[in-house]
């Protein structure tokens, strides 16, 4: 009896090795692929989220200084007009360095041969100075002389504007042609070094990773040694190096191409990841050492090994004395499925010789240990997949809600106006919106709907809420602010996405408002009267096609008047009965809490829609702005 158990002891013992061995083998490759896959994906998305930031940045530059471009036409018989043109680019950009005009020779015969208004930025100030002169003669530079012979805007390689600014930048330069078609300035804009290089660093996506970017030609514009900054070239580097494979990479980071490369740099094995930014023809770049990417895995796999071989030394203990005491098979099934209901679904099963039923139990056991391990496989995959999803929209909502005012009162310093508001998304990310600020003794402010829900209405409304903000700082009548927005909504609108809008200017001292209304709800206007409804032009939404004539209004508002803003998602908020909250509704609570601070009022509804809705699923973004004049 001894010795059959000790042979079958031996023999499940081997069988569980060797099928622990090869589970063993198939998880680790699988483990080791997933890691891989996974800082592959998190270098990519780190890549695409820096580019995009600086994309965004550098796009918002372009568009300051073409939209400003106008201006300096309507001002060509006001030289010291120029200033004032550079110094709103600082202010609507803060990120632009500095900004100029610089003029062909002799273009005003009373400013000499070189008249270039700059202004710039010096200890958090914004200040003017003549750029040109004998020592400084901007007419050879390259952010002048290139874009004149292109013919077309174009940003420059980064380099030190010694006699200039002072400091390591890139330029974007826009050639202006009068009316006969002839070059008569070159109006840029200029983004230190230092910022690409603080979102190019911000990149950390292991401990060890390093972070690049070059210029057009492979000069380092950010790199861990900062001498080699525009000292040092990628191609430069390969070649002393003798890394052949960092030379071919280095070619198609200058083609403007994108992947990852994989070499030995430095006598460590590194993943080296890079991506292009179109709009300036660099490339970013980060590289990670594979010791950092495989690390937790490493020591996984040891700590795997060492409780495998306990295990199985363990095991085959266990089972010499289980077959020896044990007498009859189905105590043995028993303590199988004991086994496969504490989680161990590679438990040993008895062996059966015969084919009667305890070879049919011993087929189901085996049958439904296969099963498990699939659904737990199935199970992981889904909850890791739901998981990173669910991660991804919450990052996106919360840079959705950043883009919106959310502290309040947002003018604590001021007594003529008391503003609030909400914004609700029915899913994690939305398309309503809501923005305002104050400049020259007037509130500019909007509110918005984004026709769809989810991450396509949250791009539109990211970038009308942007659009917003520029314009509004440039153009000073709502209509011609909705006129911009739709105008740059509409181009390459392949999507035939839209958004409902009301625009409004709001004199602080006066009280009189002007204001547009492009297909949005009517505010409701709440005075001495009682609430009602304010009369709007319907108008056209946002986005649908360029060129409409949009139109203003204008009326006066009285100290304690209250407007009442607010998107469809309000008046249409359901209860489980398919009700609307409905706009007469609306009308009733907005009466009954007439002469309330806005804060108040924006309060009692949202309370009162949650009321309305008695736990039904909020169906479309919830979004209110409430303003009293004082």
């Amino acid at each position: 009896m001894g010795s059959f158990s000790l042979r079958l002891s031996l023999y499940i013992l081997s069988v569980a090795a060797v099928v622990f061995i090869a589970v063993f083998a198939i998880t680790f490759h699988s483990a080791r692929k997933n890691v891989k896959d996974e800082a592959f994906e998190l270098a990519r998305s780190g890549l695409d989220n820096t580019v995009i930031q600086i994309n965004n940045v550098l796009s918002s530059v372009e568009t300051a200084i073409n939209s400003l471009s106008w201006l300096v036409m309507e001002n060509l018989d006001d030289p010291d007009y120029m200033y004032t043109i550079t110094g709103m680019v600082l202010r609507g950009n803060p990120h632009v360095y500095g900004s100029a005009i610089a003029f062909e020779p002799y273009y005003y015969k009373e400013k000499g041969m070189f008249w270039s208004p700059f202004s710039f930025r010096q200890d958090g100030k914004i200040s003017d100075k003549q750029l040109g002169s004998v020592d400084y003669d901007y007419h050879f530079m390259d952010w002048y002389q290139i874009p004149k012979l292109l013919g077309k805007a174009y940003w420059s390689e980064p380099y030190y504007d010694e006699g200039g600014a002072d400091v390591i930048m890139s330029t974007y330069s826009c050639p202006l042609y009068d009316r006969e078609g002839k070059l008569f300035a070159v109006f840029t804009a200029d983004i230190s070094l230092q910022w690409f290089a603080y979102k190019v660093n911000s990149m950390k996506p292991y401990p060890n990773s390093q972070n690049y970017m070059i210029g057009r030609g492979g000069t380092f514009l950010v790199h861990p040694n900062r001498n080699a900054i525009l000292n040092e070239s990628i191609f430069a580097n390969a070649i002393y190096t003798g890394n052949s494979l960092l030379k071919e990479t280095a070619r198609k980071m200058t083609a403007g191409e994108s992947g990852m490369e994989e070499m030995e740099r430095n006598g460590k094995h590194t993943y080296f990841f890079y991506t292009p930014i179109p709009a300036v023809g660099w490339s970013v770049a980060v590289e990670c050492l594979r010791s950092d990417i495989l690390a937790t895995l490493d020591r996984m796999t040891i700590i795997i090994l060492v409780i495998g071989i306990l295990g199985l030394l363990l095991m085959g203990a266990l089972c010499h004395y289980t077959i020896r005491n044990l007498t009859s098979p189905l105590a043995r099934f028993a303590e199988s499925a004991r086994e496969i209901a504490g989680g161990t679904f590679d438990a040993p099963l008895p062996v059966i010789h015969g084919r009667d039923e305890m070879k049919t139990l011993h087929n189901s056991f085996e049958y439904m240990q296969h099963s498990l391990v699939n659904y737990m496989d199935e199970l992981q995959k889904t909850t890791a997949n739901k998981e990173r999803i669910e991660s991804e929209l919450r990052i996106a909502r919360d840079i959705q809600m950043g883009m919106v005012p959310k502290i309040f009162p947002p003018f604590p310093d001021r007594n003529d106006i008391d503003l609030y508001g909400v914004l609700k998304p029915a899913k994690e990310v939305g398309g309503d919106l809501y923005d305002f600020f104050i400049e020259d003794e007037k509130l500019y402010f909007i509110i918005g709907d984004v026709s769809g829900k989810g991450v396509p209405a949250s791009l539109v409304m990211s970038v009308t809420c942007r659009l917003f903000r520029t314009m509004a700082s440039h153009v000073k009548s709502p209509e011609k602010i909705v006129a911009s927005l739709n105008d740059t909504l509409a181009e390459n609108n392949e999507s035939n996405m839209f958004c409902t809008a009301f625009v409004g200017i709001l004199d602080l001292q006066t009280g009189r408002l002007e204001y547009c209304n492009a297909g949005h709800n009517a505010p409701v206007l709440m005075d001495l009267s009682g609430v009602k409804y304010m009369e709007v032009l319907p108008n056209l939404a946002l986005g649908l096609f360029e060129g409409f004539p949009y139109q203003s209004q204008s009326c006066t508002l009285e100290k304690g008047n209250t407007m009442f803003l607010y998107t469809d998602g309000v008046t249409e908020a359901e209860n489980i009965s398919k009700e609307l909250y409905s706009e007469e509704h609306l009308l009733e609570v907005l009466g009954r809490n007439n002469g309330r601070e806005s804060g108040q009022i924006t309060g009692v509804i949202v309370d009162d829609i949650e009321r309305h809705s008695l736990g039904a699923e909020q169906s479309d973004d919830i979004t209110i702005l409430c303003l009293k004049y004082r």
